[in-house]
């Protein structure tokens, strides 16, 4: 009788890379189905770069639609590429690049931390159509505007739907406060004045503060043969700029409320001066490529630009968001560029009252100052991952800047000209699912997440 051989093989084993796996594809599908959608895990021994199916479902009737999101889940419960608090980095194999591109179906990256119990996630195919970010291979994650979650199934549900079927979404039955991006303007400087001057070019009221020395205030327009500004014109130094016995002193609302459209016209071109003027005491700068204003970033001893974070008072909670954010490149660790939160904005008037109207938006500087050649190219994708909820907090937090009550300026108390009051809101009987009709490229969000900003509405 021949004896049996031992096999040489060793028990089967499991390893942790393969449970933290399963972990990950069990969360995702724990996600999908708390949206209330389908989750098709797909054959893993036929797996060849899609752990499972999204199939949108209409969470009213129940009804499958038969659209679909392939989903790949990414694992780990180390840290990732150079994370931080509101980001980090995922390296994609080129053959799965590859793959995923060839599908005619949205493909999304699921990047997960099981022991954690986060995940974020990203259309790879919108992200890698770009040649040279499809070259580098790395999908970056904003962690306050990719969580996957709940609140991201009307996202994942815009990209698996067709655009032109048009699917209709109903409103909630429940009341919502519309909360808008006009910061009401509690006051203005109280009176204009108008003088007569020998000056026919600004740049020769400026030649002549150099040349006395004299750091002239903004807020003053020069016209024809006259000078219009909310200081006194017959105080220093306009005394030596205008002829003193022309001064003529008028009521702000004699131009603010004028029919005359060239005197309104004047009234928002001095206010936007006295702006620029309040945006320094609250040590805002101004980009004149941009035409926006901007969060400088703090720097170290050596010069080195630093993070700089602002805390506010949110719709609910308190929170702080990081408004100069430093950018080095994942590998080299080399800096790369800073991202500043920053606002357009403009004066508006709504039924005789006055706004400041208020339009998030992002700088990207190598220096702090100077425009980073590629920022438009990552403003552009910010505002496509962008939605709703993120612009309703930077709105909410660009109020907060611009109510603060004291500022400083050159180390002496000072207090800015324009005074403003509370962002206007409007009671809705029933709810807009902004996220239903908002555009897929609408136009971030707290580091620490101002979440209940989701229970708020942004017209």
């Amino acid at each position: 009788m021949t004896p049996r051989r031992k096999s040489r093989r060793g028990p089967k084993r499991i390893s942790a890379q393969q449970i933290t796996g399963q972990q990950g594809v069990n969360f995702v599908e724990g996600v999908v189905l708390a949206m209330g959608f389908g989750w098709h895990p797909t054959n893993q021994a036929l797996e060849a770069g899609i752990d499972g199916i999204i199939e949108i479902r209409d969470p009213e009737t129940g009804e499958a639609t038969n659209n679909i999101i392939q989903v790949q889940v990414k694992a780990t419960n180390r840290r990732w590429v150079y994370e931080s608090k509101v980001e980090f980095t995922y390296r994609c194999e080129p053959r799965d690049i590859d793959y995923w591109m060839r599908s005619n179906t949205p493909v999304v990256l699921v990047a997960v931390r099981p022991d954690g119990g986060e995940g974020y996630w990203a259309n790879v195919k919108e992200t890698f159509v770009d040649p040279k970010r499809r070259k580098d291979g790395f999908l970056r994650f904003e962690k306050a505007t990719q969580r996957f979650d709940a609140s991201a199934a009307s996202s994942l549900m815009k990209l698996a739907v067709p655009r032109d079927t048009g699917p209709y979404m109903p409103a909630t039955p429940h009341g919502e406060t519309l909360v808008s991006n006009l910061l009401e303007v509690k006051s203005f400087p109280p009176n204009i004045y108008v003088a007569s001057t020998e000056y026919r070019d600004p740049q020769e009221i400026f030649d002549w503060a150099k040349s006395h020395d004299v750091q002239l205030p903004s807020g003053w327009l020069l016209t024809e043969k006259s000078i219009r500004s909310v200081h006194d014109l017959r105080e220093q130094p306009w005394v030596d700029l205008v002829d003193r016995g022309s001064v003529e002193r008028f009521d702000l609302n004699e131009w603010s409320d004028s029919d005359d459209t060239d005197r309104q016209r004047e009234f928002v071109w001095l206010m936007n001066k006295v702006l620029q003027e309040d945006m320094r005491l609250r040590h805002l700068w101004r980009s004149r490529d941009e035409k926006c204003f901007y969060f400088p970033a703090k720097r170290d001893d050596e010069g080195n630009l630093l993070p700089r974070y602002f805390g506010y008072q949110g719709l609910q909670n308190r929170t702080s968001r990081e408004v100069a954010s430093v950018h080095h490149h994942p590998e080299t660790k080399e800096f790369v560029y800073c991202r500043h939160s920053a606002m357009k904005c403009s004066f508006v008037q709504v039924a005789g009252q006055w706004f400041l109207a208020i339009t998030p938006h992002y700088l990207y500087t190598t220096d702090g100052n100077v425009p980073y050649s590629y920022g438009e190219e990552l403003l552009s994708g910010m505002k496509r991952m962008e939605l709703q909820e993120a612009v309703l907090g930077q709105v909410v937090m660009w109020a907060r800047k611009l109510t603060q009550s004291r500022t400083l300026f050159d180390g002496n108390k000072a207090h800015p000209f324009i005074v403003f009051g509370e962002l206007f809101r409007a009671s809705c009987e029933r709810g807009v699912d902004d996220d239903a009709w908002l555009r897929t490229d609408a136009v971030q969000s707290d580091d620490d997440g101002d979440d209940e900003s989701a229970d708020w509405g942004l017209f």
